[in-house]
């Protein structure tokens, strides 16, 4: 196997809520700069980019807020020779109907506007607002696979009035993805398919909650909140009242419509990768048409999580953030690598208020594919 990989991918979800100097964004920066003096580098931030309702138009009192939030996440970039690439969760749609569509335009164009010669990023699909999917290669041995899953999940039935997006309809994206991963490129690379929604979780978007979420939910709207409300929080979760959780009938067909999709291809893609549940998990892909299963959500904010059947988890009870890097190798092999910010061993994480030097620790590491593969 080569001393340095021919491609390196980072994963990171869910990172519109960093403070300044955030670590897991500084050890995005020094990482991916020192890694891109040798490997073609792509960080894929994987949704909810900007906490709560995506960005606001000039004049709107969080405007500033919004932009600050971006503007580190593309300092992560800036400067490394790295790819960044941008797509979407629900938190960026933010809103319902056609201000919501504003919204995740808003940020596209920002994002593909600050592209420049020492920032190369891009909001995929472009321009926002349509579901792709769309490819682009990552050096000689990857291709990732872009696809906006809250398009998928609010444009279920038909597409909004006067979109001019192709594909045109949820089912015609479903089609375009299992096109890309039937073409000759797809075959000959290693295929890393990502979005924001995930495909299965171990966290409360999959059904699983912690006592505290159970006795105390209201913590999770402001943490001192103690006021018991009994298990009325779960059961009310999985009612599939939201459309976010995988309990909802519209997120599990379109669960059940990416797996079909990702099941069609002549070659397994390595991995699925997605962020939205605020937690690290890997799973093995068995049944949903990939390799593997990556959620990689734990970039600004942490939920507990089950370990449950998943090789590898840590949330809000373990108290870091962090990221994943997958690397591809000329031989074929392909390496993951779960990168946390080091603060566990801080009763409470950072925010605890007891000294804290972050550093960025390998948790957990796997070949999702052997050398020759």
């Amino acid at each position: 196997m080569a001393d340095a990989p021919e491609a390196v991918l980072y994963l990171v979800g869910d990172a519109g809520d960093p403070e300044s100097g955030s670590p897991i964004l500084s050890f995005l920066h020094d990482e991916a700069t020192a890694r891109s003096r040798t490997s073609q580098v792509a960080i894929a931030f994987l949704g909810d980019n900007i906490y709560d309702n995506g960005l606001h138009e000039p004049g709107h009192p969080e405007r500033e807020h919004d932009l600050e939030t971006l503007e580190l996440q593309l300092d992560a970039v800036r400067g490394t020779g790295a790819r960044g690439i941008f797509v979407s969760g629900n938190h960026d749609w933010g809103y319902g109907g056609e201000q919501g569509l504003e919204q995740i335009r808003r940020q596209a164009a920002y994002i593909d506007a600050a592209a420049g010669e020492d920032l190369n990023v891009a909001f995929l699909p472009p321009e926002g607002g349509c579901p792709g999917p769309v490819a682009e290669a990552l050096g000689e041995t990857a291709l990732l696979v872009a696809i906006d899953t809250e398009w998928l999940l609010r444009y279920e039935k038909e597409p909004p009035a006067g979109s001019t997006c192709e594909p045109t309809t949820a089912g015609e994206a479903f089609g375009a993805l299992r096109e890309i991963l039937s073409e000759p490129e797809a075959t000959a690379r290693h295929v890393v398919v990502f979005a924001h929604h995930t495909l299965k979780t171990n966290g409360p978007h999959g059904g699983y909650f912690s006592v505290k979420d159970q006795v105390f939910p209201l913590t999770n709207i402001w943490g001192p909140l103690y006021i018991p409300i009994p298990f009325l929080y779960p059961i009310g979760r999985n009612s599939g009242v939201s459309s976010q959780d995988m309990s909802n009938p519209k997120n599990r067909r379109m669960v059940d419509s990416l797996v079909a999709a990702v099941s069609s291809a002549p070659r397994r893609p390595v991995a699925f990768a997605s962020g939205h549940e605020h937690t690290l998990q890997v799973f093995r892909g068995t049944g949903f048409g990939a390799d593997w299963l990556l959620v990689s959500g734990a970039g600004s904010r942490l939920r507990s999580v089950e370990k449950a059947d998943a090789l590898f988890v840590a949330g809000r009870q373990h108290g870091e953030r962090g990221y994943m890097r997958v690397e591809f190798f000329r031989d074929g092999a392909v390496l993951l690598t779960v990168v946390t910010d080091g603060t566990g061993e801080c009763r409470g994480g950072t925010g605890s208020g007891k000294t804290c030097q972050p550093e960025p620790i390998n948790r957990y590491w796997s070949w999702l594919r052997a050398a020759g593969s």
